[in-house]
């Protein structure tokens, strides 16, 4: 079973610059999202938006971009990538070679069969895991969040960072 102590959580947080609390750039960029999250929560098929990376590690800049993890039934992936790729895009809201900073980056989409990382994960993977750990979610259809976590439950024991893990759910504007 995977998991890392306070101490290598420590280590963590200073190589990535990850700040205790939400700084004003990390809120506004999850407000963002949760704006632009609106135009898209009636997608058939969508079950999930976490924010991931740095602006839900607390280490975002002004610079930064938005990446979202975006969660589908199996059966609606490819239709709901091509819907809100192309909203984001009209929107103009979408992340481009040209225009990075707070712009949403949709990189990340997985079905709800394939919510287990425990097959492409690396040994020992601490940003893997922290990554799950400090996810951000936005919004959760039918509690596929708790169904993620339980999910990577499987191969890491998330037990020592339950708090932040409560916390993230307090982010869900969506259910």
């Amino acid at each position: 079973m995977q998991t890392f102590s306070l101490k290598e959580h420590q280590k963590f947080k200073k190589y990535f610059h990850i700040k205790a609390d939400l700084s004003e750039i990390d809120e506004g960029f999850l407000e963002k999202t949760k704006k632009y999250i609106r135009y898209i929560k009636w997608v058939p098929g969508l079950k999930m938006i976490a924010v991931w990376n740095s602006i839900s590690m607390h280490a975002g800049t002004p610079e930064s971009d938005i990446d979202l993890f975006i969660v589908t039934t199996p059966e609606s992936m490819w239709i709901n990538r091509i819907i809100i790729t192309f909203i984001f895009s009209l929107l103009w809201v979408r992340k481009t070679d040209k225009k990075h900073a707070g712009m949403f980056c949709l990189s990340f989409f997985a079905t709800t069969n394939a919510l287990n990382f425990n097959n492409w994960k690396l040994h020992d993977d601490i940003y893997l895991y922290f990554w799950i750990i400090y996810l951000k979610p936005i919004l959760s259809y039918d509690n596929t969040y708790e169904l993620f976590l339980k999910e990577n439950s499987s191969w890491a024991d998330f037990s020592l960072y339950q708090d932040i893990i409560e916390k993230n759910k307090t982010f869900i504007s969506y259910q």
